[in-house]
């Protein structure tokens, strides 16, 4: 996972993101292992505040899991605990985001692409 240091999105929404992306992409397991904070922090050179933040963000969307001394870990993915208001939310952003780049003249089938190419772990 790379954290871009000049880009306008914050650190810990760029870790959350790798996170996520790692686990779809199959890089990050069920009951793996993640860094501790500290470690994170020391990988990807920011603040362990920065990588606290995360982690407890991804708790709460039930992406990660915390054990008391023994680590943090990657969570069973259930899709009967989907949260339809979050699905929903990501939804209305991404249509608008559809809406953003038709307007700046990409065509459907160059958005068709990018999809295509993300879900077949090109990217």
């Amino acid at each position: 996972m790379q954290i871009n240091k000049t880009s306008s999105k914050p650190f810990y929404e760029q870790l959350i993101s790798g996170i996520k992306e790692d686990i779809f992409k199959g890089i990050l397991q069920t009951e793996d292992k993640l860094p501790s904070v500290r470690e994170m922090a020391k990988i990807h050179e920011m603040n362990p505040n920065t990588v606290s933040k995360a982690y407890k963000v991804l708790e709460s969307q039930d992406v990660i899991v915390t054990v008391k001394g023994r680590g943090t870990y990657v969570k069973a993915n259930n899709e009967s605990n989907r949260d339809e208001r979050q699905i929903q939310k990501n939804r209305e952003a991404l249509l608008d985001m559809i809406k953003e780049v038709t307007y700046l003249g990409v065509q459907e089938d160059e958005i068709q692409g990018w999809i295509k190419s993300y879900f077949e772990k090109e990217d």
